[in-house]
């Protein structure tokens, strides 16, 4: 007599969905962080949540301020650049006063400047008698910071740079207006060939 094989374990029948239970709306809100609330709640949270941030922040600066002289130095200089700028009040920095030139045209410039290149036995010099297109950068820079500083201020790099364009046709990145700028300067000084003696 021939057994009979098992049947095979049947799957089980997938759950029909509309015996799932559902979850009602407040439920729903809850597991989702409440979406459906009005845009006043979440605002009114958002403030909240802002507040005490700012509270804290407020107590750490307090804390920091008593035990940090320097930090409460920089928060006073801080608050009063605000209320400056609220004011409108211009910047109250003074000038540089300019390192004088003595008052000779361009050619003179040029010929005291060759003759200082010519004699001296510094790198610079050596470095000036390869390259007489420096030179004559320096003499026109020379032209343009008498020119620049006749109302007593020192002329900025940004002035300088602005007068080499429009003069000369001349482009100079702000390294090369402030080497130019201070070799200007340094020529003027005691021992150089602009120097107002």
């Amino acid at each position: 007599m021939n057994a009979r094989k098992p049947e095979p374990p049947q799957e089980p029948d997938e759950p029909d969905m509309a015996e799932l239970g559902r979850l009602t709306p407040e439920e729903l809100a809850f597991l989702l962080g409440d979406p459906g609330a009005s845009e006043a709640e979440a605002a009114e949270r958002g403030r909240q949540r802002r507040a005490e941030r700012n509270r804290r922040s407020g107590e750490a600066r307090a804390r920091r301020r008593r035990t940090d002289p320097g930090y409460a130095e920089a928060l006073r200089a801080g608050e009063r650049e605000r209320q400056r700028r609220r004011r409108g009040a211009p910047a109250a920095a003074p000038a540089e006063p300019p390192v004088p030139l003595p008052p000779i045209g361009a050619r003179e410039a040029a010929r005291r400047l060759a003759d200082f290149i010519q004699a001296g036995r510094s790198p610079q010099a050596a470095q000036l008698r390869r390259k007489p297109e420096m030179v004559q950068r320096y003499v026109d820079g020379f032209v343009l910071y008498r020119q620049l500083s006749r109302d007593g201020a020192r002329p900025t790099r940004g002035v300088l740079a602005a007068a080499f364009r429009t003069a000369f046709g001349v482009a100079l990145t702000p390294s090369q207006v402030q080497k130019l700028r201070d070799h200007i300067e340094g020529f003027a000084r005691p021992g150089g060939p602009w120097h107002v003696g």
